[in-house]
């Protein structure tokens, strides 16, 4: 009965542990794709009355591109430019999985 409790103990921490380091790759790998979005996006050059607040949903394809889906803004200026700046456009980071639905959010500050 004791080498059971003892068991089943170190395959909870087994298991706890494993879940644990999951969360930093996930979050590293958020951290890339961002970073290789801003690269891409640049400086948005159109005058704006007030900052916008929006999201951008996009897939990753088999060829590391990014496949924009939406981007929820009333400015169709700002609607365009993301999509002429990121469709389409290679991605370089390796640990992404393909076909899968990612929400970034953004932010265009007025200058």
């Amino acid at each position: 009965m004791k080498k059971l409790t003892v068991v089943i103990f170190v395959f909870a921490m087994s298991v706890t542990s494993t879940f644990a380091n999951n969360e930093d790759k996930l979050k590293k790998k958020g951290s890339e794709v961002r970073t290789e979005v801003v690269k891409l996006l640049g400086n948005y050059d159109r005058n704006l009355d007030t900052s916008l607040n929006t999201q951008v949903s996009f897939i990753i394809n088999r060829k590391n591109e990014i496949v924009v889906l939406s981007v929820d803004s009333k400015n169709q200026s700002l609607v365009s430019y993301v999509k002429r700046k990121l469709n389409y456009k290679k991605i370089k980071v390796s640990t992404l999985n393909y076909m899968k639905v990612y929400k970034l959010p953004l932010k265009v500050k007025r200058v």
